[in-house]
């Protein structure tokens, strides 16, 4: 998977938009506000990728060893191993982590990239989300 095209903010945010590793394919959400006072809306997680799934992506566990560098640092974590910053949030999930302070472990468990992109893109195509 190429990694998106900098320089050009228009392509980079068209990239992102079109990239099937994309959050918003990973999480459903909704939008909830108080109806007496809607200065403020917050965006909910109701679905999870990761936990739907999470007892066929158990095989491709496997341990990954994280840089000092790289404490506290998900997405860069995400990019190195995916190629992509959007897995961040599984891997807090993956190992039991509630926010980035907690990511501090020199090891880590992580999904194997190439096994995780092909289940991914199983699940994706049967579920309407890719072609």
């Amino acid at each position: 998977m190429a990694l998106a095209n900098p320089t050009f903010t228009d392509r980079y945010i068209s990239d992102g938009n079109t990239a099937i590793l994309s959050l918003k394919n990973f999480y459903d959400t909704i939008l909830v506000t108080d109806v007496d006072d809607r200065e403020y809306i917050y965006r909910i997680p109701i679905a999870d990728f990761f936990t739907k799934y999470r007892h066929q992506l158990e095989d491709t566990i496997e341990y990954y060893s994280v840089s000092e560098t790289s404490f506290y640092k998900p997405k860069t974590v995400s990019l190195h191993i995916y190629d992509t910053t959007e897995m961040w949030l599984a891997l807090l999930r993956l190992n039991n982590m509630r926010n980035i302070t907690e990511f501090c472990e020199p090891i880590i468990m992580v999904y194997n990239p190439i096994s995780v992109k092909n289940l991914i893109n199983i699940f994706f195509k049967r579920e309407g989300i890719v072609g």
